[in-house]
């Protein structure tokens, strides 16, 4: 089992690196640093967070999402949409860039067709600031996702929020990469 996680964290990396990658230009314009919490120094442009995900097992027999229905679990099925249930965030920031709001409406529409179904948004940062600070930025992020469903029409009672700050990054590298990948919520049913 903790096999099966290793590896789809490590794919989920892999993902979001190589999407990372792919946005960098080569004319130096969007250039990435890093903001000062302190207010000791410059404020600089972040780096724009990727949407990417990880699998993680569902439940039920059968489900709908994209107005169709279907026997089987999109929870559990690593090409269904439902599969990105990692929502990046730019550093210090609680917005969602436009490929999460995309990831998110698909989970909302799931939810909308599955009123049953229980979503726990936990929030978390980067090593960066006080853990106070970043417990109190990991409850923005997920509180802002959580909204975000809701006012897609998600009802609330479906939705769990929690935040973890710090405390559980996917890498333990003290890099701007590893930052990057440790500034998510994740969705979990």
């Amino acid at each position: 089992m903790i096999l099966k996680k290793l590896l789809i964290l490590l794919a989920a990396a892999t993902l979001a690196f190589l999407t990372a990658c792919s946005t960098i230009s080569d004319d130096n314009t969007g250039d990435a640093s890093v903001e000062d919490r302190t207010g000791d120094g410059a404020n600089g442009e972040g780096y724009e967070g990727q949407t990417g995900g990880y699998n993680d097992s569902g439940m039920g027999d059968s489900f709908a999402v994209n107005g169709q229905s279907t026997n089987g679990d999109p929870l559990a099925d690593p090409n269904s949409p439902l599969s990105i249930r990692t929502i990046y965030f730019e550093y210090d920031s609680t917005m969602i860039n436009s490929e999460g709001q995309a990831a998110l409406n698909v989970h909302a529409e799931y939810l909308l067709l599955n009123p049953t179904m229980h979503l726990v948004i936990e929030g978390h940062t980067d090593e960066r600031g006080t853990r106070e600070y970043n417990l109190s930025l990991g409850e923005r992020r997920s509180r802002e996702v959580g909204d975000f469903l809701t006012a897609s029409g998600v009802s609330a009672e479906q939705i769990e929020v929690r935040s973890y700050g710090e405390e559980n990054p996917v890498v333990l590298d003290h890099s701007e990469f590893a930052w990057q990948l440790n500034r998510r919520v994740e969705l979990l049913y």
